[in-house]
């Protein structure tokens, strides 16, 4: 059983740690840490890797993340729906993915994680991916459970080691570092085996 943080649609590096798991636990007691995949995710645009950031209320360093609320006060829900549209809209598999994404942005869900973990289970489920999940019940590890609660950071994540057809690709070359929405749009039969390697 490993123990991650919960996080914006999460990396690739992220996904893989999922994938490879039988059993996940969601950490919901951590405190909230900017600049970390928890409210953002990457895409691939065709200015390049692009950050969606998800804004949040307050800015309280000891606020635990399953107490985080989704500031609405900026129109971020239009400019991520935008910025997928521009990403993505030719992609392959556009058409399956992004009415449910947008269906989960637009109904402005109060918390971070319950919003995290809308778009984790139709993740879960487009990819086929059958692991147990749970949400953390305290901070502390159960006895077992290995900690990756920060194992990947968008200033410190190493590249995926995978390809796969991308949108850009004949603007760019292959370009790693966009998040597991850039893989699923492109390459949803293919997800679940490289997610495995």
């Amino acid at each position: 059983m490993i123990r991650v943080q919960s996080q914006y649609m999460g990396s690739l590096a992220y996904w893989q740690m999922l994938a490879r798991s039988e059993s996940v636990s969601i950490e919901q007691h951590d405190h909230f840490v900017k600049q970390t995949y928890r409210n953002r995710c990457r895409i691939l645009g065709p200015n390049g890797i692009q950050d969606l950031i998800v804004p949040i209320q307050g800015r309280n360093k000891r606020q635990a993340m399953n107490q985080v609320k989704i500031s609405y006060q900026e129109s971020w829900v239009r400019v991520h729906l935008n910025g997928l549209l521009t990403a993505y809209r030719s992609a392959p598999y556009f058409d399956y993915l992004f009415p449910e994404l947008e269906t989960i942005l637009l109904a402005q869900p109060v918390y971070l994680l319950e919003m995290n973990e809308s778009i984790r289970r139709f993740f879960m489920k487009r990819i086929g991916l059958e692991a147990s999940f749970h949400l953390s019940k305290s901070y502390d590890l159960d006895q077992g459970e290995v900690d990756y609660r920060e194992a990947n950071h968008p200033k410190t994540e190493k590249p995926e080691g995978m390809t796969y057809p991308q949108v850009f690709q004949e603007k760019f070359g292959f370009l790693s570092g966009a998040g597991v929405i850039d893989l699923l749009m492109n390459d949803l039969p293919g997800a679940f085996a490289l997610l495995k390697q």
